[in-house]
């Protein structure tokens, strides 16, 4: 073989070899927001070869000889992932990653933001965060979340923006504070509800458990729920739409743009609507007939009924903008938020054989807000926000007619009263001005010694007019009570210490909390004296403490637990009434409540499992001067301070992942609330449970996620849930065996089934969902019917 042959043979094998040489090319994003990742590092393992995402997270490793890799994928705050990719060609191979933030489960905390993992996961408080962002593409409301995590119970009737109460281990009802970004979700006036609030509208959902933190809690009694909404601060557009049964359709759109390295604007929105029209399966409808005297009389009959007036509407809007980096602020925001909401009231606290046809609410609000943070000598972080609110609340209830559950008018039966659901007619405007601050100074003494002090401070206004309602009689002329103004003012006021001992290994918490408030309104049940209005006042001041703690015992294993007596101050309604169907009690106090938590858990890839997570929870809840609703005459109620009630409880969640793609979750609740002091029409039960909480319940869930299919084009994740509740009854009984069956919710089984698709267009994302796949006959707050099988389609597509 001569040089020029040797030369063309090693010509033509260089390039067949380069020939196999191919690019690796992809895209890096975060798998919840599905937003571009820069600076996301890609390396061959086992080798310095790799690349860095630009600024739209694609990347460009090149020539990449044939064979079979493993690519190692990586970027500050998220959780490091891998793929085994084959190259066995020229040209370019394509491989994109989606990374999930970093979230430490081994308190059941997931922490974005401005707060490390760390600095979560050690706290000895109790407290378990919902991701939403990572379940952002499912056709979900916030309350639907929150039914998933172990202790909570979400009682809802009516369907979209149906009335909701929330039981937080054994507490419920204003016992249970829910905040949105830290403020009192009632200072929004209504407007804004767990409920109506979509899954995309939030970044997180934080549940405390028995302490409230001093920087996060008011006058919760041992609970609180904080919906932290999505965090706004890089330059995206998204849109979701969701169409659903009952002719539901919810719309969000937000996004954001940069003006300059130091101003970035901001906006969040959605709309809902709802018919609400789903079918009660066997329930009792008032009927009219002719007997075999000729005469017309009402009768009752066991019908399947659709509900007919039962219309929900909501929106929010929420513009935005934020300073960073300032001589004065770190980082300085204001917003302003406008919400309405119009509901159509189709039944009371019960279901009778009669229903509401024709009584609406409608509910305006205007919010600005300000928030202000910096921190001084990298030891003193202060933060402040401030709320101004303006609420319009109307309530129309003014009509002679009685329906039935066909939507008929019945004509023998009277309504004198000539309302439907409150005692007398009313078309009440109700005004409220309300405002609500928060600073928290949180000073670090040293490496392992801290201190926070918070201060909020809340005052609210309500006055208006009823052309309808009661009048007073003062002098010779009669006055509207809604046009006196009602105040109430509220402040708390915290202190907290934390130190830690053995490299951190143990963390104590102590707090104190003082409550002071100041309620001032028309008393309508005393007779005014000459011309003076019969105005009445109360004022209560009263203190709280609690502690925490936490012991590491090995990194995969902690023992933790906490203690508070905390308080709740009486709401406007509760201590004002609304001078219809409440009247009012100025001699309400507050209710107290020990509350004790003692946990355990485990965190650890175990067993072959990639991630296997353990824990188990108990709690002592003993609850004084419990507020609640009682008769009052022969038409009217009043909230009195009555029972006591003694909760016990202990929970257990269970999570896994045995290999990559498939992971299960569960957790179990049980509870029970004994009332030790009842009265019940004058008799004495035998420490019956409290009334509408479930003792036993539980759910499971699971997903499985197939990548790639068609040709690597397309994503899909499958998941299901079963959620069982045992028994209850929703009064007070000493045995349900021998309950009134009526007054019984009965076992529950529910089962939700749904996909989502990523059907290989960038930034396309579609879902559907099944729920109640069993057709089950569900029940919910107070035994009011729940829909049967329903579905919803969901399409959620970022345009930047």
């Amino acid at each position: 073989m001569n040089f020029k042959v040797t030369v063309l043979i090693a010509v033509l094998s260089f390039n067949w070899i380069i020939s196999m040489a191919a690019d690796i090319t992809g895209r890096v994003y975060d798998l919840a927001s599905k937003k571009p990742l820069p600076g996301a590092t890609v390396i061959i393992k086992g080798t310095t070869t790799g690349a860095v995402a630009d600024e739209n997270g694609r990347y460009v490793i090149k020539n990449v000889d044939a064979g079979t890799y493993i690519l190692e994928v990586s970027s500050v705050g998220f959780v490091h992932t891998s793929r085994e990719v084959r190259v066995s060609r020229a040209g370019s191979i394509n491989a994109d990653f989606s990374l999930q933030e970093s979230v430490s489960e081994l308190d059941a905390v997931v922490v974005r933001g401005e707060y490390t993992s760390k600095e979560i996961e050690q706290e000895p408080v109790t407290i378990k965060s919902i991701d939403a962002r990572a379940l952002g593409d499912l056709s979900l409301g916030a309350e639907e979340l929150l039914k998933q995590t172990t202790g909570v119970v979400v009682r809802q009737d009516g369907g979209l923006g149906g009335n909701v109460n929330i039981n937080l281990n054994g507490l419920t009802g204003n016992a249970v504070r829910i905040f949105y970004d830290g403020i009192p979700l009632e200072v929004y006036g209504g407007g804004l509800q767990i409920n109506n609030i979509p899954v995309d509208a939030l970044e997180r959902m934080d549940v405390y458990k028995g302490v409230m933190p001093v920087d996060i809690g008011t006058d919760a009694l041992g609970g609180g729920i904080n919906l932290v909404p999505k965090k706004l601060d890089k330059k995206f557009l998204n849109t979701s739409y969701t169409i659903g049964s009952f002719n539901t359709h919810r719309f969000t759109l937000d996004g954001g743009a940069n003006l300059g390295d130091k101003t970035y604007l901001s906006l969040l929105s959605y709309v809902n609507y709802s018919d609400n029209d789903f079918t009660m399966r066997d329930i009792r409808s008032s009927f009219e007939r002719v007997n075999s005297n000729g005469f017309l009389v009402t009768d009752e009959e066991v019908i399947d009924a659709r509900r007919f007036h039962n219309r929900h509407f909501s929106t929010f809007v929420e513009l935005g903008a934020k300073i960073t980096d300032l001589s004065w602020a770190d980082e300085f925001k204001i917003a302003t938020s406008f919400s309405y909401r119009d509901d159509e009231i189709q039944n009371g606290q019960f279901l009778r054989p009669t229903s509401i046809g024709e009584a609406t609410r409608q509910i305006e609000n205007f919010t600005q807000r300000v928030d202000y943070k910096k921190t001084f000598f990298n030891k003193l972080n202060l933060r402040y926000f401030g709320v101004l609110s303006n609420t319009e609340n109307t309530s129309n209830d003014s009509t002679t007619n009685i329906y039935n559950w066909k939507g008929e008018v019945l004509t023998r039966a009277s309504n004198p009263a000539g309302a439907e659901l409150f005692i007398q007619p009313t078309a009440r405007v109700a005004n409220t001005l309300g405002t609500a601050h928060r600073l928290v100074l949180n000073y670090l003494v040293s490496d392992n010694l801290s201190i926070k002090i918070s201060d909020f401070f809340r005052y609210s206004e309500i006055d208006g007019n009823d052309p309808l309602g009661v009048r007073i009689n003062i002098g010779n002329e009669s006055i509207d009570p809604n046009t006196i103004p009602s105040t109430l003012t509220r402040n708390i006021l915290g202190s907290e210490v934390e130190y830690t001992l053995f490299d951190e290994k143990v963390r104590l918490i102590g707090l104190f909390k003082n409550y002071f408030y100041d309620a001032e309104a028309i008393d309508v049940l005393q007779e005014p004296v000459g011309e003076t209005i019969p105005v009445r006042k109360v004022d209560k001041n009263f203190n709280g403490f609690g502690f925490g703690f936490k012991y590491q015992i090995i990194s995969s294993t902690y023992i933790r637990s906490s203690f508070e007596r905390a308080a709740r101050i009486p709401t406007e309604g509760e201590i004002f009434g609304d001078f219809a169907a409440i009247v009012p009690n100025f001699q309400l106090k507050p209710e107290t409540s020990d509350n004790l938590n003692l946990g355990i858990g485990f965190e650890k890839a175990i067993l072959g499992f990639q991630y296997f997570l353990f824990q188990v929870d108990a709690f002592v809840r003993d609850q004084t001067d419990l507020i609640r609703a009682e008769p009052f005459g022969p038409e009217n109620s009043r909230f009195v301070n009555e029972d006591e009630v003694e909760g016990r409880g202990i929970e257990v969640a269970l999570s896994m992942r045995p290999i990559k793609n498939l992971s299960f979750n569960g957790n179990f609740t049980y509870q029970s609330n004994k009332i030790t002091t009842p009265r019940l029409n004058g008799a004495t039960l035998e420490e019956p449970q409290v009334p509408n909480i479930p003792l036993l319940f539980f759910n499971v869930g699971t997903t499985y996620d197939l990548e790639d299919l068609f040709d690597k084009n397309i994503d899909l994740q499958i998941f299901g849930n079963y959620f069982f509740t045992n028994r209850y009854s929703i009064s007070e009984v000493s045995d349900l065996d021998t309950a009134n069956p009526d007054f019984v919710i009965p076992e529950q089984h529910l089962v939700n089934l749904g996909l989502v698709v990523k059907p290989g267009i960038e930034d396309l994302r579609c879902s559907f969902s099944v729920k109640n796949v069993l057709d089950e006959l569900m029940y919910d707050n107070f035994r009011i019917p729940r829909p049967g099988i329903n579905y919803s389609f969901k399409i959620n597509y970022s345009i930047l």
